[in-house]
């Protein structure tokens, strides 16, 4: 029996369109609309797709940070969606959240060590020379120096910033790290260490991680399972090297053909165009853009289906 310790079940996450004086609602945003997964503990889940198709949303919901508007998250088998705050507060000591920009996450204003410190206090897990210790001990697991305690966020370089932001994730000792973009934001040299650095940590302390990224070559790095988002639904899931080697979703194809490839012959055209815009609630959400579909397809949304082992693709083509 698999040990999954997430689970996401036909969750939804829509926002209000309001217009007129009087505000009234004229239509939702549906950021996430009906998305289910699973994520074995000790694992990475990696859920990729453009901007604006959910990713964020779905790892914001799920770490409590909006609300959801229906479905239900459960970790470590408590459904932690309608859970009182106190009830709460001791689930969020076993989530983290490593977010995308690692200047605009830190408080310019409070020193490293303030910075790491905040979490162990208000959780009250250390105090006084114990404090200092677990801070610098902190450091050295992301590379930096203990000497850095006392320095601003300016001080350091992107990549540097990355690895306090990360610091302060494992802080509390988590067993879920939500990781939404955390190379996006530097360069490709220093992306790669920060990557290494992730996987170093999940090996040293048997984290599980889901990890949000638009880049699938980072995702087929880091990643044991894909999961693809378009327009707020998941759909493909498989295993990382099955996804890669034998897509089977139009989009995901779109994605992989996107990668840029050092050897320009083998750069494929697929011959998919860019989004029409239109709404289609009634059908395929990517009926738009794709090259395989037909009346079908305007008719009905594709079921997420098991198509092989570990595979599940939304295509009424596949």
């Amino acid at each position: 029996m698999t040990n999954d310790i997430l689970k996401v079940e036909n969750l939804k996450t829509w926002f209000a369109i309001r217009k007129g004086i009087l505000r009234r609602t004229a239509g939702y945003v549906r950021a996430v609309d009906d998305v289910s997964f699973k994520i074995p503990a000790g694992s990475t889940f990696g859920l990729v797709g453009e901007s604006g198709s959910g990713k964020t949303t779905t790892a914001r919901t799920i770490a409590k940070l909006i609300p959801a508007t229906s479905g239900e998250v459960v970790f470590e088998g408590k459904s932690i969606l309608n859970l009182h705050q106190s009830k709460l507060r001791a689930i969020r000591k076993d989530i983290a959240y490593v977010f995308q920009d690692p200047y605009s996450s830190l408080n310019p204003r409070m020193t490293v060590g303030s910075i790491l410190a905040e979490p162990l206090r208000v959780h009250k897990i250390a105090k006084g020379s114990e404090l200092i210790d677990r801070i610098a001990g902190l450091l050295q697991k992301v590379g930096l120096s203990p000497s850095h305690i006392n320095r601003y966020p300016h001080e350091f370089s992107g990549g540097q910033r990355q690895r306090i932001g990360i610091a302060r994730a494992l802080a509390l000792e988590p067993k879920l790290v939500i990781c939404d973009e955390p190379v996006s934001a530097l360069d490709v040299s220093i992306q790669s260490q920060i990557l290494n650095l992730l996987k170093d940590l999940q090996d040293q302390f048997n984290l599980t991680y889901l990890f949000i990224a638009h880049d699938l070559s980072v995702v087929e790095f880091i990643s044991n399972t894909v999961a693809v988002m378009y327009l707020g639904k998941i759909v493909e899931i498989a295993p990382s090297a099955m996804l890669y080697e034998k897509p089977l979703h139009p989009y995901t194809k779109l994605l992989l053909s996107a990668i840029p490839r050092p050897i320009p012959e083998r750069l494929k055209n697929t011959g998919q165009t860019a989004p029409t815009g239109k709404d289609n609630p009634h059908g395929c959400p990517f009926l738009g853009r794709c090259p395989v579909s037909d009346g079908f397809c305007c008719k009905q949304i594709p079921p997420l289906r098991e198509v092989e082992p570990g595979h599940s693709v939304a295509c009424f083509k596949v």
